[in-house]
């Protein structure tokens, strides 16, 4: 009962530092005239301050460094002792990844700082930079160890793990582009992979889990529909860092799972934003545009076209994300036959969002009957 109860206070303590932090990132970033301007491909339609990504760091960076520094302090103490005892003896391992825990924390410092200065610059930062930074806070990870193993050979392992680091980073910064939806669509993924990590006993993991959705909603509570701030760049490559960095640090398959397919878990439940990515950079390059350039061609919009609106775009997506998710958490415990009818049941999610995406309306002749 004490692990339930520690997840519990982290994450309070982690959402209200987040949702505290908020208001002096709001008004730094006016300060400073970080603001997203209205536009022909914007959906919002006044001046938003773009640095609520400051929160979403720095709370959450706090929580961890604190409870990983002043754990050993903290367990001498009598009355943590009787309220957390047995929580604390399953963290007395956590040291054996300490090391990896301080690689993520430095990456995400790295591509923190690579996103605010692409706020506060703008067209003045060199998109080349831009990359480079997230290629070196990749390497920060694969350098300490925070990859996949299930590759013949190590060098393949550290090329796809780069790979999978820059491409979920840059899927969020790209899913950030209507109220609440980068930042949801992580919360509800997080808590996927807490239910994939709480049951496989990972305690270390589900509170760095819990810590992340702590700060991932203190910020939601300023930036549902109608927000009043935005991440920036600094917030949504940040959050895309760390989802793929905590998706490596899991372990998918079980003693009673009966094939590798567990290991597409975190494909299956980043299956949103990773689309969203693939068909806007398809639909740019189709129409020979720099893939780096917004528009307005993502699957939020394009729900917003066919009539929902913002807040009910945004909610669908989270339902969608939760529905991945659901089938996925089961991937670790299913049988081959169970295995093959989730993965058919992902492929018809992904259709459905394509058919969703790619479908036009066709106009009714004139005279024709409703």
């Amino acid at each position: 009962m004490d692990h339930v109860l520690l997840a519990a206070l982290v994450m309070t303590v982690t959402t209200a530092l987040c949702a505290a932090l908020v208001p002096p990132s709001r008004a730094l970033a006016r300060h400073f005239g970080v603001i997203d301007e209205p536009g022909h491909r914007k959906v919002h339609g006044q001046p938003m301050p773009r640095l609520g990504g400051c929160a979403v760091y720095v709370s959450f960076t706090a929580v961890l460094l604190a409870g990983t520094l002043l754990a050993p302090t903290l367990q001498r103490l009598s009355w943590v002792q009787a309220s957390f005892g047995s929580s604390l003896a399953l963290l007395q391992e956590a040291y054996r990844v300490k090391d990896r825990l301080f690689a993520i924390l430095a990456g995400g410092t790295l591509i923190f700082a690579v996103g605010l200065a692409d706020d506060v610059l703008g067209k003045r930062f060199p998109v080349g930079v831009k990359f480079a930074g997230q290629i070196g806070a990749a390497l920060m990870l694969v350098a300490a160890g925070v990859r996949i193993s299930f590759l013949p050979h190590e060098a393949l392992n550290a090329a796809v793990t780069l790979v999978w680091l820059v491409g979920v980073t840059n899927a969020f910064n790209l899913l950030d582009n209507m109220d609440g939806l980068a930042a949801g669509v992580a919360f509800v993924a997080c808590g996927v992979f807490l239910i994939n990590a709480w049951s496989l006993g990972e305690f270390f993991i589900s509170l760095m889990l819990v810590a992340f959705m702590g700060s991932l909603l203190g910020f939601l509570l300023y930036n549902f529909h109608p927000a009043t701030v935005f991440l920036g760049d600094c917030g949504s490559l940040y959050i895309g860092f760390v989802m793929g960095s905590l998706t490596l640090l899991e372990r998918y398959i079980s003693h009673a799972s009966s094939t590798l397919f567990p290991i597409l878990m975190p494909v299956v439940v980043l299956a949103l934003p990773i689309l969203d990515t693939a068909t806007v950079v398809y639909i740019r390059v189709k129409e020979r545009r720099p893939i780096y350039v917004g528009d307005s061609r993502h699957l939020s919009h394009r729900l917003v076209s066919l009539g929902f609106s913002q807040r009910t775009a945004v909610l669908f997506l989270y339902l969608v994300t939760f529905a991945l998710g659901l089938g996925a958490a089961s991937l670790p415990d299913a049988t081959v036959g169970q295995t093959l009818l989730i993965l058919v049941q992902f492929v018809c999610f992904i259709a459905a969002l394509l058919i969703l995406l790619f479908f036009e309306r066709r106009r009714q002749p004139r005279g024709a009957s409703r």
